[in-house]
């Protein structure tokens, strides 16, 4: 199986070869990306943010041990060998505690990176670029200081690895990212458009970090610094996406041509394949995407329910109402998306369905949700589904149930739909530069 580094090094080589990273913490969204990688043969990077998934439990409720165990147990389920999976963590740092002073912050974050690593995490994101409360706002917040912290991370991430490489022998070396995009995790509701970070702040960062690295004795750790995230001028918007513009780059792109660190592109969700590729080509070998799985997961969702209301007009009493009640969850706890969507009801009540924002994701796993997504499952399985009606709402899922090559079962058919979108991205990366497997099913 190819590594990480390897599809690094032949994308520095100039060769078309990425990795898209799936950084979603959902079930049906992680097994779509399991399902492609058995298919396809690729490595399957999955991630989880700090926001997610940390000691205290996250939004999701699961720490890193959960969350490896629990991404082991769908590889299972799913007949992908444990050494096809990545599990890597993104945005690691005091992004949680950003509103406790900076030594209980950092030692917050140091626990968070080093459960991380204990849990067999192999890619790790050293993320410090965001205020704590005793930074002063009123003052520039320093590369220097994001490096100093991120060095610091870096270093209970090494000694955790001492550790957990006594019991693992045969574990691979961690590998870290550097760097952070400008929005915080989840999308920038008062973004315009995405700029473009200028060649010099690249060269600074990279600087820097090297240096503080090296300040604490970890000269060898840096070496496997495999990628740095910068701003390549894409990002999603409520209603609109900023596509890639290789031009607005092109600076930036010839400058990272020159350093051993390769770009992970962040945001990169809903670019066209064109897009994408074009990314790659121009040193992007690491894509992250999430909201745009989610995205396509509450797309199937609404499909069938469709399908689920013609096929239980006779009884609607067995409806799962599953928009219906995550619009009601959604209201009952406006957390999550009332700072996104503005505008008038309707407009709101438009955005909680089908933004890109994609804010919806956040209430997936709350129970009345869960057990809306599980009924509507139950009411289509066995066959249910007629293909005339599955032509009419999911036609590329038809054409495969209508051939063989998919299931006629609603979660296959929500999991491949899914894979749709993950298409994409390994097509743009070339299957992560070994090209499209000769047996390569129909997608």
């Amino acid at each position: 199986m190819i590594t990480l580094q390897e599809i690094v090094k032949k994308n520095k080589e100039g060769r078309r070869a990425g990795i898209y990273s799936c950084c979603s913490a959902n079930e049906d969204v992680i097994r779509a990306a399991l399902i492609r990688a058995r298919k396809t043969g690729t490595p399957a990077l999955i991630e989880s943010t700090s926001n997610q998934v940390n000691q205290l439990g996250g939004y999701t409720g699961m720490t890193p041990f959960d969350f490896a165990d629990f991404v082991r147990r769908l590889a299972e389920e799913n007949a992908v060998p444990w050494e096809q999976v990545i599990v890597g963590g993104d945005h690691l740092g005091p992004l949680p505690w950003v509103d406790c002073e900076e030594e209980e912050a950092l030692v917050n974050a140091e626990e968070l990176v080093r459960e991380c690593v204990l849990a067999g995490y192999k890619k790790i994101h050293l993320d410090t670029s965001m205020r704590v409360a005793s930074d002063d706002p009123a003052k520039p917040f320093m590369t220097k200081t994001c490096a100093e912290r991120g060095a610091r991370l870096c270093r209970a991430a090494e000694d955790a690895y001492a550790q957990y490489k006594e019991s693992h022998p045969e574990a691979p070396e961690l590998v870290y990212v550097i760097g952070s995009e400008v929005p915080v995790p989840g999308g920038d509701f008062n973004a315009g458009e995405m700029g473009v970070t200028t060649a010099d702040d690249a060269y600074n960062t990279i600087r820097i970090y090297r240096e503080e690295f090296e300040r604490l004795g970890l000269e060898e750790a840096f070496g496997r610094v495999v990628a740095i995230v910068v701003e390549m001028g894409v990002e999603f918007h409520e209603f609109r996406i900023d596509e890639y513009d290789r031009t607005r780059a092109a600076d930036l792109v010839a400058a990272m041509r020159k350093e051993p660190l390769c770009i992970e592109g962040h945001s990169s969700d809903y670019q066209t394949t064109t897009n994408l590729t074009a990314m790659c080509e121009d040193g992007v070998a690491i894509l992250k995407v999430g909201p745009a799985l989610t995205f396509a997961l509450r797309e199937a969702l609404f499909a069938l329910e469709q399908i689920e209301r013609e096929i239980y007009a006779e009884t609607p009493e067995v409806w799962s109402d599953y928009r219906e009640v995550l619009e009601r969850t959604m209201l009952e706890n406006p957390k999550s998306w009332a700072p996104y969507y503005q505008g008038t009801p309707n407009e709101q009540r438009i955005a909680r369905a089908y933004s890109f924002y994609d804010r919806c994701r956040y209430y997936f796993a709350q129970p009345a949700v869960v057990a809306a997504r599980d009924a509507l499952v139950e009411n289509l399985s066995g066959n249910k589904i007629p293909h005339c009606m599955l032509s009419q709402y999911l036609p590329n899922q038809y054409y495969r149930v209508r051939i063989g090559a998919l299931k006629n079962e609603a979660a296959d058919i929500i999991w491949d739909h899914i894979g749709d979108a993950i298409d994409g991205y390994l097509r743009a990366t070339d299957y992560c530069g070994v090209g499209e497997p000769l047996s390569a099913p129909l997608f």
